[in-house]
């Protein structure tokens, strides 16, 4: 098995490990016995990116794509009907899974309209990277949201230091096989992680400390004055 070998596999257990980060936010609906005040968005606009790359890897016959991102639809999927359970305002939710399955239907149709294979796998590939890059807009939210609150209350840093680790593996795999659309939208990706991340520093959470950087809640901040 020669290096490149190793590190995909490497990534395929990583990502697999990734998918189970958010099973931290169910342990803290349960706790607080609802989801309020947080957001289904990131739960949603991802799982458009990984049906088009299943698309993309069914199409191409690509393992890597196909096993990993059925696999993250199948947990996702989970992840959507745990929010359901804990979230008593759940006409956002179907309003956003309604948009995913039209969305898909969509530009699925729209790939399918290219005769030739060689071009229909080249305009899959367009299509599941932009759709990446569009899921980014669940990442934006999510900082304007924190802008607003000024608290990042609701982003666990486990995620968001997950999601770091991933994309920045994702990006070097992309560039390793060539795939400049995946290279760009995971480069996108990393870019609204860092900002994200960086909001730490400025908008501490209310009640939790920041594991790595170890920054105090604003709420021990306040005490100490």
């Amino acid at each position: 098995m020669g290096l490149f070998e190793i590190f995909t596999a490497e990534l395929m257990a990583f990502s697999v490990f990734f998918t189970f980060l958010p099973m931290v936010l169910i342990k803290q609906w349960k706790e607080r016995g609802t989801a309020e005040g947080f957001t289904s968005v990131n739960f949603v606009l991802p799982m458009l990116m990984q049906a088009c790359w299943f698309r993309h890897g069914w199409m191409t016959n690509d393992k890597v794509n196909i096993y990993l991102n059925g696999f993250n639809l199948i947990v996702f999927s989970f992840y959507i009907a745990a929010f359901a359970y804990y979230q008593p305002r759940r006409q956002y939710l179907i309003g956003q899974v309604s948009g995913l399955l039209i969305s898909l239907f969509f530009l699925f149709s729209y790939v399918d309209q290219e005769p030739e294979d060689t071009k229909r796998h080249e305009l899959m590939s367009g299509v599941a990277a932009t759709t990446q890059i569009f899921s980014l807009l669940g990442g934006v939210y999510e900082i304007k949201r924190a802008v607003d609150l000024k608290t990042t209350e609701y982003i666990p840093a486990a995620i968001q230091f997950g999601i770091f680790l991933l994309v920045s593996q994702w990006t070097v795999f992309a560039l390793l096989i060539g795939n400049y659309h995946m290279f760009l939208a995971n480069l996108a990706g990393l870019a609204v992680n860092v900002a994200t991340i960086a909001l730490y520093f400025i908008y501490p959470p209310l009640t939790w400390k920041v594991p790595i950087f170890n920054i105090p809640p604003q709420k021990k901040k306040n005490e100490n004055l």
